[in-house]
């Protein structure tokens, strides 16, 4: 209201973030005494929220700008994001008595037009924010004024103040903090001064002149073919690459529908006006290096086929816009390791997609399985981690699925049986040093169109099922047969994995079968394969089981015999694997093997050891060296030397070790390097606990450990996110360190049982572990963790889990929510926070805390305010009771102090240690 201007001895004004509309009262501008007006619409925070970050577009006040030349106590201005518009008044501000000292005036997000007024010049430290206005110009003038936007103009001159025309920042200005003002996209624009977004260019083209734009924008004068381009008299569908057909009834205007110009040496950018040509069908223009803005294109229904392989395209935002597309070409670009954007799932009427050697990374997104019209997946050689979502089985037209060379890890899913048209299934990994897939191998039962499966190089495990490739659930064998597969040529690869026992006679159902099993662990072959004499290409009518696989004690480089040139050859030494289908000889992997221990044993001071019987011993085999043990035919699986005296730097070629799995070197002073740690394919647990750690830098490459322990070390910063690769982790220990920072989220982590962070020094938000469905043990205690246990903590885990939790001395706050109580047994140790109560529902389950709950209720969770128990924070049966104690504020105190004063005291001496130690350290650098 205008009365407003009556308050002539009124300072501070603030009624922002209401909801006033209308004309802003002149009024306001000659207030005597006031130095605060404060009447934003929105905070920036919710203008950031609300996608606001210009104008507001009719809401909030409105009219023109009062001068407020007759306030001159005015400091601080603040009227962003309502609708306020016009020029600035001439004399805007003239009445400020003082003009040295610092004023803010916040106008972002109105309708401003013009330019900044010249009268303005004469502040000496002003903040003046218009980002998001439609200010035309700023004058050069104004870009020495050194001092203004906190001393910000002296290094970026004018774009301290708005960017110009033509550029964008998200503040609408350059500032000191790496944010640059800087030029819009192609096509794109930003016509005014302080631009927070760049806008497209809108203007309806017709297809000459959409074509026209594009030959211009991509080179079009060195194209390899331009025949017809820009000729006035020749029809554009007589250019080169552009097919036409008539639209609607016959005989009508002809219309481009289909583009043809692949390897034509087009470079640039293509313009998002080319979407707009509304017949187009298909677009090709792979193997160009050319760059497409798929995100600034009009939403297109027709385009069915898009080919961009080879491309410079490196974002896939706006896909989603050609909503229409069946085919979808993006290979042999770089996508910056990126995963594969949600909005593509989109794409429902997809029926081909290409991805190869696209420089993908992220996990598959379970969204996949809405491409259910899909027929083929081409996704390899990518660097896509994690495991195949089950979602894949609901690709029920799937054809062909191509998703090697990428690391996932984890089992194949059941579900994939339920792909019934699937012909062709890769999942190879001979390029990753990384584990691979894991599991049994499936049975791919009631598949039976199935005619190749390529898992090689993995990590499948088991016996080939007796129900593998039938065509119903049944416990043999030649039912197979009914499949219709039986004169058709299988082939399944399976080199490289852990496959075992026998290989079946069942197997025989198939009359044409080239199976792959070499460097795997079968141990036998039923003879009656032996007479199968079109396996193998035929090679088994010529050289019967050897060209399957090569006998136990013989290899070929291969695995097998395929001609007469490569016979499977005898092994040399005593000692020989008992596999068949070997492409080395054991006894050359032992040597290789004593090589690296004795690396180890020479890096580490062996010879100070405190034990070390049979190390280096030439008569002595490895397998029986202290520490080591062996397994798949006698190679080295387990290096267990905890508590040894190992001093030094172990060798990085203990990693080459490539059937080891557990690597427990705990308590020895070891300088540890993860570095080639990518190598150990198979190595499953690493203990390193006790052994002066102090950083995990590579531990990230790993990603098949299950058991990781790094406690008691001198581990510092924030917890690296590189181990969030590590999805096959079920336990994960780095309890005793100096970790700082937040935990980061664990959210890929679907196999994590055991999580140890306690005694760090771990700030941050509780997290509620809500997707962790395996987690069960959980300590977090002695870290400086503050938030509200969340009523989704654990939510996914199942109900019926024995639950072990220690949340001790951390500085959480609100109750122990109800929604805890749907576990039935539960540990749960709470002392020490700032808890303010317990829910009743949780002082019921008399089952929690080994039954303590049952005799104490409430006590015995933790023990209420004005009382507290020395050890635990709560009550139980040996003799800990919550006693009296007026300082105790907080529910679960063990000590009978101020909590808050206590935490804070004890942070401030820790502080004061630790600059201390740092003083005392620099003056004997000085020294």
């Amino acid at each position: 209201p205008p009365e407003l201007g009556g308050l002539i001895n009124l300072k501070i004004l603030a009624l922002g973030e209401n909801m006033f509309s209308g004309d802003l009262p002149d009024s306001l501008g000659n207030l005597p005494n006031i130095e605060v007006i404060a009447l934003q619409h929105l905070s920036a925070q919710d203008a950031a929220a609300e996608d606001s970050l210009t104008s507001s577009s009719g809401l909030g006040l409105t009219g023109a700008m009062p001068a407020f030349d007759g306030a001159p106590k005015l400091r601080q201005l603040y009227l962003a994001y309502n609708s306020i518009g016009g020029n600035l008044p001439s004399s805007f501000l003239a009445g400020i008595d003082n003009k040295v000292d610092e004023v803010e005036i916040d106008l972002a997000g109105n309708e401003i037009t013009g330019s900044l007024p010249f009268g303005l010049k004469e502040f000496s430290q002003l903040k003046i924010f218009l980002a998001g206005n439609k200010i035309s110009q700023v004058d050069q003038s104004f870009c020495n004024l050194d001092s203004w936007m906190g001393g910000e103009v002296e290094n970026n001159f004018c774009d301290a103040i708005l960017c110009p025309s033509g550029t964008f920042s998200k503040y609408g200005r350059a500032t000191n903090d790496d944010t640059p003002c800087t030029a819009c996209p192609f096509t794109f624009t930003a016509p005014y001064y302080g631009s927070t977004e760049c806008e497209p260019d809108s203007k309806n083209y017709n297809e000459r002149e959409i074509l026209i734009k594009f030959y211009k924008a991509t080179g079009g004068s060195e194209w390899l073919d331009v025949d017809n381009w820009l000729e006035d008299d020749v029809s554009i569908c007589k250019w080169h690459g552009i097919y036409c057909e008539s639209a609607g009834e016959q005989g009508g205007t002809q219309v481009v529908t289909e583009i043809h110009l692949p390897m034509n040496k087009i470079v640039g950018t293509v313009p998002p006006q080319l979407f707009n040509l509304q017949f187009l069908r298909m677009f090709n223009i792979r193997d160009n290096k050319v760059d497409v803005e798929l995100f600034a294109a009009n939403t297109n229904t027709q385009l069915k086929e898009l080919y961009l392989d080879y491309t410079n395209i490196s974002s896939l935002e706006g896909i989603s816009k050609l909503r229409n597309l069946e085919t979808l070409h993006m290979q042999q670009n770089d996508f910056g390791g990126a995963p594969i954007p949600e909005e593509l799932f989109e794409l429902r009427e997809l029926k081909q997609l290409y991805l190869s050697d696209a420089h993908i990374g992220g996990e598959l997104s379970s969204s996949i399985g809405n491409l259910n019209q899909l027929e083929e997946l081409y996704c390899r050689g990518n660097d896509i981690s994690g495991e195949i979502p089950p979602e894949i089985g609901q690709l029920y037209n799937l054809e062909v699925l191509v998703l090697s060379e990428n690391r996932f890890v984890g089992p194949i899913p059941e579900e994939i049986s339920n792909l019934s048209q699937l012909e062709s299934l890769f999942i190879d990994s001979f390029t990753r040093s990384s584990a691979g897939l894991s599991g049994p191998l499936p049975s791919f039962e009631g598949m039976t169109k199935l005619r190749q499966i390529y898992l090689n190089e993995n990590s499948l495990t088991g016996e080939i099922p007796p129900n593998f490739l039938s065509a119903e659930n049944s416990a043999y064998t030649r039912g197979i047969s009914s499949l219709g597969r039986y004169n058709d040529k299988v082939t399944i690869g399976l080199k490289g994995n852990r496959i075992q026992g026998t290989l079946p006679a069942f197997l025989t159902a198939f009359k044409r079968l080239d199976i792959d099993l070499s460097d795997n662990l079968i141990t036998a072959i039923d003879e009656e394969i032996c007479d199968m004499e079109d396996w193998m290409g035929g090679a088994v009518g010529s050289f019967r089981c050897d060209a399957i696989v090569c006998p136990a004690g013989s290899f070929n480089l291969y695995g097998r015999q395929s001609n007469k040139q490569s016979p499977c050859q005898e092994c040399e030494g005593a000692e020989q694997s008992t596999s068949l289908g070997a492409t080395k000889c054991q006894s050359e992997v032992k040597k290789r093997e004593r090589e690296i221990l004795e690396a180890i044993y020479h890096s580490c001071s062996g010879d100070n050891w405190k034990t070390k019987d049979n190390w280096l011993d030439d008569d002595t085999d490895i397998c029986h060296w202290y520490g080591i043990s062996c397994s798949n035919g006698g190679t080295v699986d387990s290096i267990l030397l905890g508590a040894n005296n190992l001093v030094g730097t172990p060798t990085k070629q203990i990693f080459e070790l490539e059937n080891l799995k557990y690597l427990w070197l705990y308590s020895n002073p070891i300088n540890f390097s993860f570095d080639g740690i990518e190598e150990a394919k198979h190595l499953q647990s690493l203990l390193l606990d006790s052994t002066g750690l102090t950083s995990l830098k590579g531990i990230g490459r790993a990603y098949q450990l299950t058991d990781l322990d790094v406690r008691f070390n001198s581990i510092s910063g924030p917890i690296p996110n590189e181990l969030t690769n590590l999805v096959n982790l079920a336990t994960l220990s780095l309890s005793n360190n100096d970790l700082t920072g937040a935990i980061p989220s664990f959210s890929r982590m679907h196999r994590l049982k055991d999580l140890r962070l306690s005694n760090n020094d771990l700030t941050g938000l509780l997290p509620s572990f809500a997707t962790n469905q395996r987690l069960k043990t959980i300590d977090l205690s002695d870290n400086r963790i503050s938030g509200k246990i969340q009523p989704t903590f654990l939510i996914s885990v199942d109900v019926n889990e024995v639950i072990y939790i220690d949340l001790s001395r951390n500085r959480l706050e609100g109750k122990v929510p109800d929604d805890l109580a749907r576990f039935v047994q539960m540990t749960i140790f709470l002392k020490d926070n700032f808890l303010a109560g317990i829910e009743d529902d949780v002082c019921n389950m008399e089952f929690w805390n080994d039954g303590d709950v049952g005799l104490f209720d409430c006590n015995g969770i933790m023990c209420p305010p004005g009382t507290y128990s020395p050890s635990k924070g709560r009550q139980s049966p040996e003799g800990s009771e919550c006693m009296d104690c007026k300082d105790a504020k907080f529910y679960g105190q063990s000590r009978c102090v101020d909590l808050q004063e206590y935490y804070s005291s004890a942070f401030s001496r820790r502080f004061g240690m630790g600059l201390a130690l740092l003083v005392t350290g620099v003056t004997l650098f000085l020294m």
